[in-house]
């Protein structure tokens, strides 16, 4: 059983009446960090290395994940893998590295999809390997290598409605064994999003977890919520990347639950949310 942790709480926005724009304001334009991403497939046997001879390039922003589909010759017997790779562009670190949640899934002629997923930093202009597929001695790896681009981004202002107040509970998960954290107060307004989120931990034993509640509309007592849960948790086979969404209509002062876990018993965390408006 794994010992419990209580995170800390990275960004939990709170927006004051004064922040609002006006309805006649101008739309903001803002400059956003994308990273270019070059993707090349590499077979590596007997500690020797070569590569495929297939390169892809796609940008990626904080709103714009990527999608690469190839299509590989694997060994002397003439097969082929098909490679489907997802990549989003989650954080960027105080000291400048892009963090990427990395998905894969490979397909080969009578044999069920091998998926595999991580979280991988990239400073400008470096570069990572990430790891698909492996048949005995031969594995197939493709190299990352990402630059960072400020691209100008016109954002239209959001229609900002009557104020909204959640109380969000974290717990921790394991298995039966569910223990209570922290509480926290996150204010906002409809049509405006909240976010809480925590990060520890490293390598295969990474723990980060996003929450994001956007009240899009009130009626009544009920309250409509768009919630987006993201992040990685460590599993029995290295980093699971975890991401789901769900809409929720809840009554004010009712508690709903969103989950962050992964394995069977499951392990990581559970929010408690209840809205007040």
């Amino acid at each position: 059983m794994r010992s419990m942790k209580t995170p800390r709480a990275l960004l939990a926005l709170a927006l004051s009446a004064t922040s609002i724009p006006t309805g006649h304001a101008a739309p903001t334009v803002a400059i956003e960090t994308h990273v270019v991403l070059t993707i090349d497939a590499l077979t590596v046997e007997e500690e020797r290395s070569k590569t495929a001879g297939i390169s892809r390039e796609v940008e990626i922003g904080p709103f714009q994940p990527a999608t690469v589909d190839l299509a590989l010759p694997w060994g002397p017997e003439g097969a082929m893998l098909g490679v489907h790779f997802d990549a989003r562009l989650t954080s960027m670190t105080p000291d400048g590295e892009a963090v990427l949640l990395c998905e894969s899934s490979v397909t080969r002629v009578g044999r069920a999809p091998v998926r595999a997923s991580r979280e991988i930093r990239l400073a400008d202009d470096g570069s990572g390997l990430f790891e698909v597929y492996g048949d005995g001695a031969r594995r197939l790896l493709l190299t990352l290598r990402g630059e960072q681009v400020g691209r100008a981004v016109v954002r239209p202002l959001a229609a900002v409605g009557a104020p909204v107040r959640f109380l969000v509970a974290v717990l921790r998960v394991d298995a039966e064994r569910i223990v209570l954290l922290e509480t926290n107060e996150l204010n906002t307004f409809v049509g405006q999003s909240v976010e809480y989120s925590f990060r520890q931990g490293q390598d295969e034993g990474l723990e980060a977890v996003r929450l994001a509640l956007l009240p899009t509309s009130t009626s009544g007592d009920l309250v409509t919520i768009e919630a987006d849960i993201s992040g990685a948790l460590p599993g029995a086979g290295g980093t699971v990347l975890v991401s789901h969404r769900e809409r929720i209509v809840a009554s004010r002062g009712a508690t709903s639950r969103l989950s962050a876990t992964t394995g069977t018993p499951p392990a990581g965390y559970r929010f408690q949310v209840t809205p007040d408006f």
